[in-house]
């Protein structure tokens, strides 16, 4: 059952940033020859409606447009290279632009359906199963009182377990009217934190629980609003990491559709809030990567239109075509390696 609701998102995700770039370039008049989900063959699905070809391809780890004028030796009266700058520009950031719009309307549902977080409280609302916390016995409707000795709001009991990774630490629960002390060994993940003017990537401890949440109402104007807030910090914070792992300053994590997956897959178990924020992180992803000018992908080209701007004079299509074929297959090959990677992992891991 989870399988259904992550090709779901895989495929709105893509659906939304090719949808972008269909969008405007009929809005500049200019044709599209094929709309597809997924590339390479064999063709699973095809149907033609106007000069469209709309296709489901055997690969789903992506999709593409097929807009006039963008292929060598083409020459259509109203092709992509034959509009102005500013046309061809917009074609090209529209595929990003509607992955943020795409992640503002996730935030927005969790904001119309589930409300705001008001507080978190000592309740635990869940617990995962094959964690330290199922393994020690913990169950829904248990209420956390302490840990390590430490009394207090549900962060400071949050602190102490993060604080010790891999080490066994004392915790008291009240269940009905009964309080018990139990213990257990927090398991190790990662986390990143802002540290020193930067941020650095820190081992923290978890033990499985969701602690229930108070949460107040949203209308639809409101949540559209956060919704919007939440797309502004998260990418703003996605661009802070990014600049300094580029700088050396924290370490490149690389990580394929099986290990995607596999995340998809743990934020579901967690539960749908969690799902819903993780593939709206996962569009601003989506868009943000797209925007890096590495051939093949829509920042490359908007470069070659700055650049083709800068000198006053158009690009050879050839040229730019054969810089985009071979960005292509070198974005297929590191695709082909995580996910080698991200297998031997999980086989290792098991």
């Amino acid at each position: 059952m989870i399988a259904i609701p992550i090709i779901l998102i895989f495929a709105l995700i893509i659906v939304f940033h090719e949808l972008g770039h269909f969008l405007v370039a009929k809005a500049c008049g200019i044709p599209v020859w094929e709309f597809s989900l997924g590339f390479m063959r064999p063709i699973l699905f095809q149907r033609k409606r106007g000069e469209t070809v709309y296709s489901l391809r055997a690969v789903p780890l992506g999709g593409f447009v097929r807009i006039a004028g963008m292929e060598p030796g083409e020459d259509d009266p109203n092709g992509f290279d034959k509009k102005s700058r500013s046309a061809r520009f917009a074609v090209l950031s529209a595929g990003p632009f509607m992955n943020f719009v795409l992640a503002a309307l996730l935030f927005a549902v969790l904001g119309v359906t589930y409300g705001k977080t008001v507080r978190a409280t000592q309740t635990i609302e869940r617990v995962m199963s094959k964690t330290p916390a199922a393994r020690a016995g913990l169950r829904e409707g248990d209420r956390l009182v302490a840990v390590q000795g430490v009394r207090g709001p549900v962060e400071a009991l949050r602190k102490v377990i993060q604080k010790n990774p891999g080490r066994r630490i004392s915790i008291e629960v009240r269940r009905g009217g009964r309080l018990m002390k139990l213990s257990l060994v927090p398991m190790t993940s990662e986390d990143i934190v802002a540290k020193d003017h930067g941020h650095r990537i820190v081992k923290i401890g978890v033990i499985g629980i969701v602690f229930h949440a108070e949460t107040r109402p949203m209308g639809l104007v409101e949540s559209l609003v956060v919704g919007v807030q939440e797309t502004y910090y998260s990418t703003r914070a996605m661009i802070v990491v990014l600049d300094e792992t580029v700088a050396g300053k924290l370490p490149l994590r690389l990580g394929g559709p099986v290990r995607i997956v596999r995340e998809m897959a743990e934020a579901a178990n967690v539960g749908w809030v969690n799902f819903i924020k993780f593939s709206a992180f996962l569009s601003l992803n989506v868009a943000v990567i797209n925007l890096l000018p590495f051939p093949a992908l829509d920042g490359s080209r908007l470069v070659f239109v700055a650049v083709e701007a800068l000198r006053r004079k158009p690009i050879d299509k050839r040229r730019e075509a054969l810089v985009h074929l071979v960005g292509f297959a070198l974005l297929m090959l590191l695709i082909a390696l995580l996910m080698y990677q991200d297998i031997a992992s999980l086989v290792k891991k098991q």
